[in-house]
C-alpha cells in the first residue's frame, strides 16, 4: 500500500510526455490540510525524473486558498482546464492564468507558473492587467 500512496516513488511520467500530454498543478497556499510545499517537493522530484519536464508542465501557488478552494481574501476562481486544452490545441503554454474574487470587493490577479510570482507594475490595483509574471 505504501507504494501506491508515497509520491517519492512515481514521479515517472516519461510514457505520458512522450505522447505530448501537458499537466498543470495547483495548491492553495493556506491549505490546511498539507502544504503546498509537499506539492512543490513532487514538482521538482517530477523535474528530476522527466526530461522536457518544464516544457509540458506549469505548478501555481495560490495565495490565501485553503483545501481545493475557499479561503479569506482568495482569488480562488480560475481556469486551469481552459489553459491546459490551449496548450494542447492550439500550442499556447500557459504563464499568467487569470484568478479572481468577489469578496470582500472583486478583485483580479495573475496566477504565475512556477518559479514565477506577480509583480505589479501599476494601475488598477483590483485588476490582473496590473501585474506581471517575473
Amino acid at each position: 500500500m505504501q507504494g501506491r500512496t508515497d509520491s517519492y516513488g512515481w514521479t515517472n511520467f516519461s510514457t505520458f510526455l512522450d505522447r505530448g500530454g501537458k499537466i498543470l498543478f495547483y495548491h492553495g497556499v493556506s491549505d490546511a490540510w498539507f502544504s503546498a510545499y509537499d506539492t512543490l517537493g513532487f514538482y521538482q522530484r517530477a523535474a528530476e525524473a522527466n526530461e522536457g519536464w518544464s516544457d509540458a508542465s506549469r505548478y501555481y501557488h495560490v495565495p490565501g486558498m485553503g483545501h481545493c478552494a475557499g479561503g479569506a481574501n482568495t482569488y480562488d476562481s480560475f481556469d486551469l482546464l481552459g489553459a491546459v486544452v490551449d496548450w494542447v490545441e492550439n500550442g499556447e503554454a500557459p504563464e499568467g492564468v487569470i484568478a479572481s474574487r468577489e469578496n470582500p470587493e472583486p478583485a483580479s490577479r495573475k496566477l504565475c507558473a512556477y518559479p514565477e510570482h506577480p509583480h505589479y507594475i501599476g494601475g488598477d490595483e483590483a485588476s490582473a492587467d496590473s501585474y506581471e509574471c517575473r
